[in-house]
């Protein structure tokens, strides 16, 4: 057994070492800090006016045109409540745009290091 794992561990660090490596370059730095700095401004603004009204469209058509009774459907109550609950899933949107945005300053700032610390 003890042979066995001095070969394995031979052919892992062989193929580890020998496999070909490509460190990213300084242009390509510059290109992901700035798609990432245009993504923490642009997140929470596309989740506010392309993610929150597709959720609230999507949200009022299940509650008044998708009920699982037949004679359920289209009822005024169900407009009313899908109408009321809108803002808050318009809310949900926009935590979740904030939340990629701070994703994607992370991704700068990780980027930036890498940037000036040779990675």
């Amino acid at each position: 057994m003890n042979r066995l794992n001095r070969i394995l561990i031979t052919t892992c660090l062989f193929l580890t070492l020998t496999s070909p490596s490509f460190a990213y370059t300084t242009p390509h730095h510059f290109v992901n800090m700035g798609r990432d700095l245009l993504n923490v401004v642009v997140s929470p603004v596309k989740a506010v006016f392309v993610n929150g009204p597709k959720n609230v469209k999507k949200m009022y058509k299940y509650e008044v045109y998708e009920r699982e009774r037949p004679e359920k459907r289209k009822l005024f109550r169900y407009k009313l409540f899908a109408i009321i609950s809108a803002p808050a899933v318009e809310i949900k949107a926009l935590i979740d745009g904030i939340v990629d945005s701070i994703s994607y300053s992370g991704k700068f700032c990780k980027e930036f290091l890498s940037l000036t610390f040779s990675d």
